[in-house]
């Protein structure tokens, strides 16, 4: 009995004679000397009477392919990166071409082309690493770019958590060591550790929220664990709040009593559709924090540590985490279903819920639900987005994740295909075939990125695994770029630039990498750097990133004309 997955082979050097050495199923005519490409392919037994499937062809490799296979150099190699060969004939060739020039593939390695074909890749890798073993280890130690500064070395097993500018030279990390883990404070003008204290671990088992972030001052650090579903980790939450000054000085650590629960569909159908509502937010207005605790506020005196006032919020409602101050004075808290208005002595002075959960609430308090409804909160009208298919149905759209506000109007993503640009009436100033990853829909359980970002005068849309986007607040498109890779965050360092962090990996590294890509306030790609991971990722206000590989710390000027990566 036989394979019938086996290809067989047959003689025919009575046709075309042995096949160039080492180079399979590539021949030389014995009369014309012309190069030839058999093509053998099929299965079961092709000398049986009915074979199953089996086909050999014969094509003629032009001069310009010739010239490669028998006068191998890594020039002609790139020339025909696009080119048409068998499947081995990459990994062949580079054989040849390592005994004469060695110096050239070492080049071709650090260059790191993303558009040589993937065989290529993978033995530049192999051979790199066999080759040159000592500089393989000091890239695996320090990553990519080759342009960035070593600023320091933690301990040998102490790896960095995340990190984040607290002012223009300094910045603030969390470490881990064997379990144990600390924050720390690092100037980059002194080039020293200016502070560091033992923390408890910090959240991490459940979404993935910012744990170590500046507000309005202050340090903020999200750490502990409270089990929120025993079926669902994208429930689960901090146990506790810290804020420090930037001196690295604790003011308080509070007991977090936040409140995430899950919209159930057949409570909210054709309004919110089935997600997760969460209030991972507080305000800081002045030295004056407003946090969620339970179905009140706390309020907290930043200045001396102390809770001065709870507010409790009518008919069990949650607060959402963002809280403003008008100019009169009083305050504006935005819940989970409404607004609520109070002064100065904690009165109410204006309150509207609805009775479902808007993804958003806009400055003229306008509620825009999952299904594509803005409800306004002033006068009680509806508005529903419809889209009219080919069979004459009209349906509200759903929208793909948060709708972004701009001084003029609002950025409106829909499910799918397709997004508007509204102006503050809710007409439509323009229309784009384009929208933005899907954060809010019943297939996107518990996302928490942000995929659109408002600069002054930019608005920056971003779609995984699809495109990059940038519009003026005219609707004016000024940059598309097609991506392959999920986009891991988006944001600004200055209000004009824009950093777009891309998940990135390719066959020259056996590792995930990230890809920074820092765009120009006209959308121009100023920099494009390949760097270890995101761990311990931030960039400072001048335009200095800063990141992590292993225990060691690097800086990055991302405005250098420096192109190595």
């Amino acid at each position: 009995m036989r394979d019938e997955r086996q290809t067989h082979s047959f003689p025919i050097d009575d046709i075309v004679g042995n096949s160039l050495n080492p180079f399979q199923e590539i021949y030389e005519c014995k009369d014309c000397h012309s190069l030839w490409w058999i093509k053998t392919r099929g299965t079961g037994d092709p000398r049986s009477t009915y074979p199953e499937f089996y086909e050999q062809t014969a094509e003629r490799i032009d001069d310009q392919r010739s010239e490669l296979i028998r006068n191998p150099s890594v020039s002609g190699l790139i020339n025909h990166k696009n080119s048409v060969f068998p499947y081995s004939f990459f990994e062949e060739i580079l054989e040849i071409i390592s005994q004469k020039e060695r110096e050239a593939l070492k080049t071709l390695y650090l260059r790191r082309d993303s558009d040589l074909p993937s065989t290529v890749k993978r033995w530049l890798l192999q051979w790199f690493q066999k080759e040159y073993p000592n500089e393989f280890q000091e890239i695996q130690k320090k990553g990519f770019p080759t342009s960035a500064g070593h600023l320091f070395s933690l301990e040998e097993n102490e790896t960095v958590i995340v990190s984040e500018f607290i002012a223009k030279d300094q910045l603030a990390l969390i470490t881990s060591l064997e379990e144990k883990y600390f924050i720390q404070g690092y100037d980059l003008t002194e080039k020293k550790i200016l502070w560091k204290g033992p923390i408890g671990k910090p959240f991490l088992e459940g979404l993935p929220i910012p744990i170590l972030f500046y507000q309005s001052g202050y340090l903020c650090f999200y750490q502990g664990f409270q089990k929120g579903s025993e079926y669902f980790s994208k429930l689960n939450r901090p146990d506790t709040l810290c804020i420090y000054d930037i001196s690295g000085k604790l003011i308080i650590s509070i007991p977090l009593a936040f409140k995430c629960y899950e919209i159930l569909s057949t409570e909210e159908r054709d309004v919110s559709e089935n997600r997760i509502s969460h209030n991972f937010g507080f305000t800081i207005l002045g030295d004056t924090l407003y946090l969620p605790h339970q179905f009140q506020i706390q309020v907290y005196d930043l200045k001396s540590g102390k809770l001065i006032r709870n507010i409790s919020l009518p008919k069990f409602e949650i607060f959402s985490g963002k809280a403003f101050e008008t100019e009169s004075g009083n305050l504006l808290f935005h819940t989970l279903k409404g607004i609520l208005g109070i002064n100065s002595s904690d009165e109410i002075i204006f309150q509207y819920l609805s009775p479902y959960h808007p993804v958003f609430i806009d400055s003229q308090f306008q509620f825009y639900f999952y299904y594509a409804i803005v409800e306004s909160a002033n006068t009680g009208e509806k508005k529903e987005f419809k889209q009219t298919h080919d069979s004459g149905i009209s349906l509200v759209r759903e929208l793909a994740s948060p709708p972004v506000e701009f001084p003029g109007g609002v950025y409106l993503p829909f499910s799918l295909d397709g997004s508007l640009l509204l102006d503050s009436q809710l007409r439509t100033i323009k229309e784009f075939p384009f929208s933005t990853t899907d954060t809010i829909g019943p297939h996107s359980f518990g996302t928490t990125k942000t995929p659109v970002l408002v600069t002054e005068d930019r608005i920056i849309i971003t779609n995984d695994f699809s495109g990059i986007y940038m519009i003026d607040f005219s609707g004016n498109l000024l940059l598309e770029k097609q991506i392959q890779s999920e986009v891991l965050s988006v944001f600004t360092f200055d209000g004009k630039h824009t950093i777009i962090i891309l998940s990135f990996h390719d066959d020259y590294s056996d590792g995930e990498e990230t890809k920074l890509l820092l765009f120009s306030p006209k959308g121009d790609v100023i920099t494009e750097k390949l760097l270890p991971g995101p761990q311990g990722l931030s960039v400072s206000f001048d335009g200095i990133c800063v990141f992590a590989k292993n225990n060691q710390m690097f800086s990055l000027y991302l405005f250098s004309a420096d192109d190595s990566r």
